[in-house]
C-alpha cells in the first residue's frame, strides 16, 4: 500500500441547507466503496459545525481517484448540492509516516 492516495474533501452548506447537502453526500457513499481502487471511503460530520462535512478516502493509486472524480454517481451528487454550498475542497495527501 506503499502507492496508496489518502483524500480530504471539504464541503462546506450554505445555512439552511445542512441536510439537503448530507443526504445527498450520503448518497455517493455506497458507490463510491464499489469502485475500483476504493480502499476506505468515510463521511464525517464536523462536531460543532453542522455545515461542514469531511470526506476521508483511501486509494489505491492517484489513477483510481481521478477515475472516481469522473464517475457519474460523483457528478450526479456536486451538481445536487450545487446550490446549497459554499464551497467543496479537495484535498490529495501522500502518507510519510
Amino acid at each position: 500500500m506503499a502507492d496508496a492516495l489518502t483524500a480530504v474533501a471539504r464541503v462546506r452548506a450554505v445555512p439552511g441547507s445542512e441536510e439537503i447537502v448530507r443526504d445527498a453526500l450520503i448518497a455517493m457513499v455506497a458507490p463510491t466503496r464499489e469502485e475500483e481502487g476504493c480502499l476506505d471511503y468515510r463521511l464525517h460530520a464536523v462536531d460543532g459545525d453542522p455545515g461542514l462535512f469531511c470526506f476521508v478516502a483511501l486509494w489505491r493509486s492517484e489513477a483510481d481517484l481521478d477515475a472516481h472524480l469522473d464517475e457519474p454517481h460523483i457528478a450526479d451528487g456536486l451538481a445536487a448540492i450545487a446550490d446549497h454550498t459554499e464551497h467543496v475542497v479537495v484535498s490529495r495527501m501522500t502518507r510519510i509516516a
